[in-house]
């Protein structure tokens, strides 16, 4: 199948399942929806970037080869939609012990910016929460952070926030 054609088709969730679908069940073709998302001009990277989600829900193991390339490329990315999605797939894994520093530090960064969304902004402090199970020291530093940044933020980070801090606490 020309995954290209089909994601300029219909935007539509639709349309991204029935991809999923197609890409779901073989490594191989999975692979051809990152190339997508790395090598193809917009739109077709973002678009590609769903069926990341979609695939994570129902065969999360196509995405763990990928897991340490989504985590050092993930703030390169322009368009928040494949962060976005990007985040969501790394704070459902777990994430191997030779990757968590740099994921760690990528989403430090990632919470602390003026300019990410607030769901990116809530898939990384997921992510270093999951992490911070392992490794309890890093929760005093995301309670920290997350603390300056309740000021600055809306009410969805808010609520996810006082999930987390349950959570870690």
């Amino acid at each position: 199948m020309d995954y290209c054609t089909q994601l300029l088709k219909e935007h539509s969730r639709i349309n991204m399942n029935g991809i999923a679908e197609l890409v779901g069940h073989s490594p191989i073709e999975f692979k051809k929806i990152i190339e997508i998302i790395y090598n193809e001009k917009p739109p077709l990277p973002q678009r590609a970037s769903w069926i990341l989600a979609i695939v994570n829900n129902t065969h999360p193991e196509l995405l763990v080869p990928y897991l340490s390339l989504f985590i050092d490329t993930v703030s390169e990315f322009k368009v928040n939609g494949i962060k976005r999605n990007m985040m969501v797939v790394l704070s459902k894994h777990t994430i191997p012990e030779e990757l968590q520093g740099k994921l760690i530090d990528v989403c430090f960064n990632l919470i602390l910016s003026n300019t990410e969304t607030v769901v990116v902004k809530t898939e990384a402090m997921q992510c270093i929460s999951n992490i911070a199970k392992e490794h309890p020291a890093i929760a005093n530093e995301l309670k920290l952070v997350i603390m300056d940044q309740l000021p600055k933020t809306t009410a969805a980070f808010h609520l996810r926030a006082e999930h987390i801090l349950k959570s870690i606490n």
